[in-house]
């Protein structure tokens, strides 16, 4: 097994629905992370594909991927998101609404769609649909969570 095997085991759990492997890995030029099947890269092909606003977070809600429109939507760019939870340009909601979702996605495991409001770097809000679905692994454990929100016009 090469070196470069061996790292991609720190993702055990993760599959790519094409070839059964998916890395979370640090780019170790840049200092970022990103999200992409070892064997045919699949995931950052799709999440790079998206109209609308991809984030990946790790089980504590850490950013540990946003896809390039979520500079766009946001006002942030990627370097001022990664390894900062979604509440940079979020926590518009009330504290039930937060505790809700978070018990939803994080202790029932399960997908939620909302409607909520988020505010941009420069201050100003807007409105999206938000996804969040949790990744479990082989053990039934979350392994990161996939937020997908889509401008509400």
């Amino acid at each position: 097994m090469d070196q470069q095997t061996n790292n991609n085991e720190c993702a055990e759990g993760f599959r790519c629905k094409e070839c059964q492997r998916l890395l979370a890995r640090e780019n170790t030029y840049t200092g970022e992370y990103e999200i992409k099947c070892v064997r045919c890269g699949v995931v950052n092909s799709i999440f790079k594909g998206f109209n609308d606003q991809v984030v990946v977070t790790d089980p504590n809600g850490t950013v540990i991927y946003a896809n390039p429109v979520t500079e766009s939507i946001t006002g942030y760019k990627l370097s001022e998101i990664l390894g900062q939870k979604p509440s940079l340009w979020g926590g518009q909601m009330s504290k039930q609404f937060y505790s809700d979702m978070w018990n939803k996605i994080k202790v029932e495991k399960k997908s939620i769609e909302v409607s909520l409001t988020n505010k941009k770097k420069d201050g100003s809000n807007y409105d999206v649909k938000l996804h969040i679905t949790p990744v479990l692994g082989s053990d039934d454990e979350i392994k990161m969570f996939v937020g997908i929100e889509t401008l509400i016009k």
